[in-house]
C-alpha cells in the first residue's frame, strides 16, 4: 500500500477554489478599468471560436500534393484556438500546408512506412490527401488529445484490457518515432515532440538552468526531508507549495505562511518543492519566437483576485500591455530557450518590490489567443510571416 503523501488536503480544496472564483464583466470591456486592442472580438469570442473551430474541424486539409520534385512543407498538428488564423494566414501567403486532427488521423488514416532493398516510402493518407512525409520542411506540434499521454507508465495489463492499451500504445509510439521519419533540417515549432509540449516541462532542472545562466530565480527547496523543509518554510515565513505538475493533471501554487505543528507529517513519502513568495510589483509573460521577444507587462496586482495567480483572469481590472524588457535579460532569456531547444516558447516572470526579475517558468509554447484581443499581438501572423522567411 502506498503511503499518504503531504500536501494531498491543500491542494483537494484548492482547485475548486480557484475555477469557482467568479470575476465581473468579463466579457464587457466597456466597462473594464482600461482600452484592450480589440474589444469587438471580446464581446463575440464565443461566436467567433465557434465560427473559427467549425471552419477546422475536419480530419485533415491540405492546399498541397505530392509530385515528383522536393516541395516545402509546413505540416500542421491541430493547435486549438491558434488553427485557424495559422491555417488562414498559410493559405493567405500561399505556403504550401497539411493540416492534420490526430485523432481522428487515428480513426480515418493510414500510415505506409516501407524499407526495402529496392524501395523507400514515407507516406501518411487521409481522405483524398497524401503527404510525403520528405517534402516536410516545418511541423507546427501541438500534443494530440488522444492518445495520451506519449509516455505511459502502465503494466501490460490482463488480456481484457489489451486491445484498449495496444491501440493506443502503437499510435502513441509512431508519434516518438515520427522526427525520425523527417529530414534532418525539419524546422519543428515550438520544438520537437519530445521538448515541445507542456507534457515535457521539467521545472525543477529548468530552475537549475536558469540559475546557472544567470536569472534570478526565486529560494525554493525541493526536498522531503521534514528538518530540512521546516527551517526553510520557518526562514521565509511566507511560502509557495508548488506543485510542478502538468496538463491535465496540474495544480495551482498554494500559497502557505503561520505553519502548525505537524504540518509537513507525511512530507518523507515524496519529495515536495516549497518556494519562498516573492512581493512583486506587476508580472510579465515574455514571448520568445526564433529570434523576436514579445514582452507583457500584466497588471496583476490592481485586482484582489488575481494578486497572486493572475490566471484568475480579473480581465476587467488586471491590464495588459506590450512593454519592454532589459537587454541583458533577453539575451538570458534567448540562451535559456536554446538550452532547451525551443523555437517558441512563453517565458512567464515577476518584478518584485525589489526591483529584480525572477523566472519562474517555460511553457511550450503557451497559451497566445487573448493576446491578439488584449495587446494587438497576433503570434500566428509572427509565426506564418517567420514560415515564409525560412521557405522563401
Amino acid at each position: 500500500m502506498k503511503p499518504e503523501i503531504f500536501g494531498l488536503d491543500l491542494l483537494s480544496r484548492k482547485v475548486p477554489e480557484l475555477l469557482k472564483k467568479k470575476v465581473k464583466n468579463k466579457r464587457n470591456p466597456d466597462k473594464w478599468n482600461w482600452k484592450p486592442a480589440n474589444p469587438h472580438k471580446i464581446k463575440h469570442i464565443k461566436n467567433i471560436i465557434k465560427a473559427e473551430k467549425k471552419k477546422t474541424n475536419y480530419a485533415a486539409l491540405s492546399n498541397y500534393a505530392p509530385n515528383d520534385k522536393k516541395q516545402d512543407l509546413v505540416l500542421v498538428f491541430a493547435m486549438g484556438n491558434l488553427t485557424y488564423g495559422i491555417l488562414n494566414n498559410l493559405e493567405r501567403e500561399k505556403i504550401k500546408f497539411v493540416y492534420i486532427d490526430y485523432p481522428q488521423f487515428i480513426l480515418k488514416g493510414f500510415v505506409d512506412i516501407e524499407f526495402t532493398s529496392d524501395k523507400c516510402c514515407k507516406l501518411l493518407r487521409i481522405e483524398d490527401i497524401t503527404v510525403d512525409l520528405d517534402d516536410v520542411k516545418i511541423v507546427l506540434w501541438n500534443p494530440p488529445k488522444f492518445p495520451f499521454p506519449l509516455v505511459d507508465f502502465e503494466m501490460i495489463p490482463y488480456k481484457e484490457g489489451r486491445n484498449d492499451f495496444l491501440f493506443s500504445k502503437r499510435w502513441a509510439q509512431f508519434l516518438k518515432d515520427f522526427s525520425l521519419l523527417l529530414p534532418d533540417d525539419t524546422i519543428w515549432i515550438p520544438g520537437k515532440q519530445t521538448v515541445g509540449s507542456q507534457d515535457w516541462q521539467n521545472k525543477i532542472g529548468e530552475y537549475n538552468l536558469a540559475k546557472n545562466i544567470g536569472l534570478n530565480v526565486p529560494s525554493f527547496i525541493h526536498t522531503n526531508n521534514k528538518e530540512t523543509a521546516y527551517d526553510f518554510i520557518k526562514k521565509h515565513g511566507k511560502i509557495l507549495l508548488r506543485e510542478f505538475s502538468t496538463p491535465p493533471y496540474s495544480f495551482p501554487p498554494i500559497k502557505i505562511e503561520n505553519i502548525k505543528d505537524g504540518f509537513l507529517n507525511n512530507l518523507q513519502a515524496s519529495p515536495c518543492t516549497f518556494q519562498a513568495y516573492i512581493e512583486k510589483e506587476f508580472e510579465l509573460r515574455v514571448i520568445l519566437l526564433f529570434d523576436k521577444v514579445f514582452p507583457c507587462k500584466i497588471y496583476s496586482q490592481e485586482s484582489d483576485l488575481a494578486n497572486e495567480d493572475w490566471r484568475v483572469h480579473d480581465d476587467a481590472k488586471v491590464k495588459w500591455e506590450l512593454t519592454e524588457i532589459p537587454k541583458n535579460l533577453e539575451k538570458k532569456l534567448f540562451r535559456f530557450k536554446k538550452k532547451i531547444k525551443l523555437n517558441w516558447c512563453s517565458i512567464d516572470l515577476i518584478y518584485s518590490n525589489d526591483k529584480k526579475y525572477y523566472f519562474l517558468e517555460a511553457n511550450r509554447p503557451g497559451a497566445h489567443y487573448w493576446l491578439e484581443m488584449f495587446v494587438g499581438l497576433d503570434i500566428t501572423n509572427e509565426i506564418v510571416n517567420k514560415i515564409k522567411e525560412i521557405i522563401r
